[in-house]
């Protein structure tokens, strides 16, 4: 009980408990705002609708060469005191975020032009929305690592709920027009949750071409990225295809909800991931202990692990009857949401995992996304092609690395 009491009374504790307070807001708000949006969309017009963000998915790439050096770096300067260092890198990193943006948001105009010159206007409209869907994803994730202080975690979640209420309130253009809606809906919410965050944004850096310091943080972000990429963007995408392949728009609308519906579950391990990656990275870079790190982490985890549990059960528990009362269209996503639930403990067990990043051990985060992505893709080439083993493959392969990670952690600990 003792340890129970002395957890929930931490400072990081309290921390958690505001930042993932108005993520939860958020949560509540996006999962009726999804339920009403499922009612009055059929799951082969939303799939229709999902297809095109795929290849958004895809074009994350365009982060792998600076992002995840930008950081790890921001903090880690930060943590050493050399703020100066810490605002040039930013400003180099600034410049490549911006040329990503407007290169991709060229090449989906490309993609709407030629669908409206061809007569296709669903496409038209389906590649268009994925302009302001890339800058959030993109330029979004750039801004997301300017905030970093416990006040800036603050601002961030009321951030969040504005983009959320946005979105809520935009519900009607989706009763009204469907599938249109659906695309002036997605739209409306990401620009305004892009400029909210530019707005408020702690740390205001001017972007500036800075070639040697953009190669600085490739050699650190590229040994990163790239096995986040593949376990992450890639491997997300590469699912809504094989989800769009063997089982058809219908399908991938139903694994839509699905994902709908875990996303708003995650949102407490989402909030503690975001959190502790600023936080972690910023104590190595005041010791360079990864140890140390390790037994910080040691009480967010155990939290977040029995507050993640708690609620997948929970989840399992109400999900069919929800289900079934709201969203009767949408029976076959009761399996795969039950399924998917199993993330919630395995993304929560997995906070010490980003002492990786922070000390950049590279081959260990490659060897993990490996392990992810070749369980997953070998269990889908060999289990039936529905959308409950689907699920189960990508749980199997999120569970192989995990365990995988924390074997890593015991070999190395035993050696020191």
């Amino acid at each position: 009980m003792r340890f129970i009491k002395n957890a929930l009374t931490s400072p990081s504790a309290r921390t958690l408990g505001i930042f993932a307070g108005g993520n939860l807001i958020v949560a509540v708000i996006g999962g009726l705002g999804g339920l009403l949006q499922a009612r009055w969309i059929a799951p082969d017009v939303f799939g229709e609708f999902r297809k095109y963000g795929i290849l958004t998915a895809y074009l994350n790439i365009g982060l792998i060469l600076v992002h995840d050096g930008l950081s790890r770096q921001f903090p880690f300067l930060i943590g050493k005191r050399n703020k100066d260092e810490a605002i040039r890198v930013a400003a180099s990193a600034k410049w490549w975020y911006l040329l990503m943006s407007w290169s991709f948001s060229l090449f989906f105009a490309a993609l709407s032009l030629t669908s409206i010159i061809n007569g296709d206007y669903r496409a038209f409209v389906g590649w268009l929305v994925q302009i302001p869907c890339i800058w959030a994803a993109v330029y979004g994730a750039y801004l997301a690592v300017m905030y970093r202080t416990s006040s800036d975690f603050k601002r961030l979640s009321y951030n969040n709920i504005i983009a959320s209420v946005a979105g809520f309130a935009a519900l009607g253009l989706v009763k009204a027009w469907g599938y249109w809606g659906l695309a002036s809906r997605l739209a409306f919410q990401n620009i305004v949750g892009l400029y909210i965050n530019r707005r408020h944004v702690p740390v205001k850096v001017k972007a500036a071409l800075d070639i040697q310091r953009l190669v600085n943080l490739a050699k650190i972000s590229l040994p990163l990225s790239i096995p986040g990429y593949i376990g992450t963007s890639w491997l997300t995408a590469s699912i809504s295809y094989f989800v769009l392949k063997y089982c058809g728009q219908s399908g991938l609308g139903i694994f839509g909800v699905a994902s709908t519906f875990l996303a708003m579950s995650m949102t407490f391990t989402a909030a503690l991931h975001q959190m502790f990656t600023t936080r972690l990275t910023h104590r190595f870079g005041e010791d360079e202990n990864v140890f140390s790190c390790l037994k910080y982490a040691i009480t967010p985890t155990l939290l977040s692990v029995g507050i993640a549990t708690v609620l997948a059960v929970g989840m399992c528990l109400v999900i069919g009857p929800l289900i079934h009362i709201l969203l009767p269209r949408y029976t076959d996503a009761i399996p795969v949401i039950r399924i998917l639930s199993l993330f919630l403990p395995l993304s929560a067990a997995g906070l010490p995992l980003i002492v990786f990043q922070a000390a950049l051990w590279y081959k260990t985060m490659i060897a993990l996304a490996l392990i992810r992505v070749i369980v997953c893709l070998a269990a889908i080439a060999i289990f039936p092609k529905t959308l409950s083993a689907i699920a189960a493959c990508l749980i199997l392969g999120a569970a192989s690395s995990l365990v995988a990670g924390y074997c890593i952690l015991e070999w190395n600990r035993l050696k020191t």
